[in-house]
């Protein structure tokens, strides 16, 4: 039983890890001068095709869903796909990186008090600490030194990145509910918000930058596209949901946060920059949150893998 609840740790933390891949991966994209609205939906292309695909092989039955439960779906898919696959880019075409994580990573808060609604689970104090270190942990490791974030915050900025906060606690959450109450089954949860987010992307995409760019996209450009939407996304996602049977979504949402380590990390190693002091504190300050809620006492619950 305690092997079921530490696989399940590790999951999240592996999802943490590739999801810090994607920084340097964006950063690349970004050089390229690639459109990021059109990443966004072409992310959400190859989850939606590569989940399908994994579906139809496996289970064809998942395909199957109630027109009430399909409804739901595609109102949760609005807040949490466009704000998670391309709320976080628009966010940085108005804000420094620096203003943006911190905003960002006020997900495991809101995530900690979302539970007490949505899933019925009520943090306990390993959990609300977590959150609060990762938060502070963030808060070290960017801020600069002797400067004031907060000062001259574009409100689009703010929005946007306020919206992928959002997103990503509502994707937690209703992944916990998923396997939780089994509303919908997770992997046919997973399928259709893939599906729903690539609707709203487009039709975001349509009435704002159009579709005339995609015919100029290069191949090195596709070759980062398709590590965004294969290794950082759809490995990504599946694990992470994965987690979700057993742990609850505040804790899971405080594990993620391992990215950041991770793009610390890559920052050094692939682009030659060293890690600051101040980032090696905020660093350990969200290691001490992982460490911490790795104490929580999640009792596993029956789930299903996801494809």
């Amino acid at each position: 039983m305690r092997e079921r609840i530490r696989t399940d740790f590790l999951a999240v933390l592996a999802a943490g890890f590739l999801w810090g891949t994607l920084s340097p991966a964006g950063k690349q994209l970004s050089i390229l001068g690639t459109n990021m609205l059109t990443v966004a939906v072409l992310r959400a292309g190859i989850m939606t095709a590569g989940v399908g695909i994994s579906l139809l092989i496996r289970c064809p039955d998942r395909f199957r869903v109630g027109g009430r439960q399909l409804l739901q779906v595609a109102v949760i898919a609005g807040p949490c796909m466009v704000g998670i696959y391309a709320g976080f880019f628009f966010a940085l075409q108005y804000l420094s990186v620096p203003v943006t994580i911190v905003i960002f990573f006020t997900h495991p808060l809101l995530t900690t008090l979302g539970s007490l609604v949505i899933t019925r689970e009520t943090p306990n104090r390993y959990q609300v600490a977590g959150a609060i270190l990762t938060l502070a942990g963030v808060a070290v490791g960017v801020f600069p030194l002797g400067g004031v974030l907060i000062e001259g915050i574009h409100p689009v900025g703010l929005a946007w990145c306020l919206f992928s906060a959002v997103g990503m606690s509502l994707y937690s959450l209703f992944g916990r509910l998923s396997a939780q109450t089994g509303f919908i089954p997770q992997t046919t949860l997973f399928f259709y918000m893939q599906v729903f987010g690539l609707a709203w992307l487009s039709l975001l995409k349509t009435f704002t930058t159009g579709w005339g760019d995609m015919v100029f996209i290069t191949a090195a450009q596709m070759v980062w596209i398709l590590y965004v939407g294969l290794v950082g996304s759809m490995i990504g996602y599946s694990v992470y949901f994965y987690g979700l049977r057993t742990i609850q979504a505040s804790t899971a949402s405080i594990v993620s946060s391992i990215e950041i380590v991770t793009a610390f990390t890559l920052s050094a190693v692939l682009l030659g920059l060293p890690p600051t002091a101040r980032e090696m504190a905020g660093a350990a300050f969200i290691i001490m949150a992982v460490v911490l809620v790795s104490r929580n006492g999640n009792r596993p619950r029956t789930g299903e893998l996801l494809p």
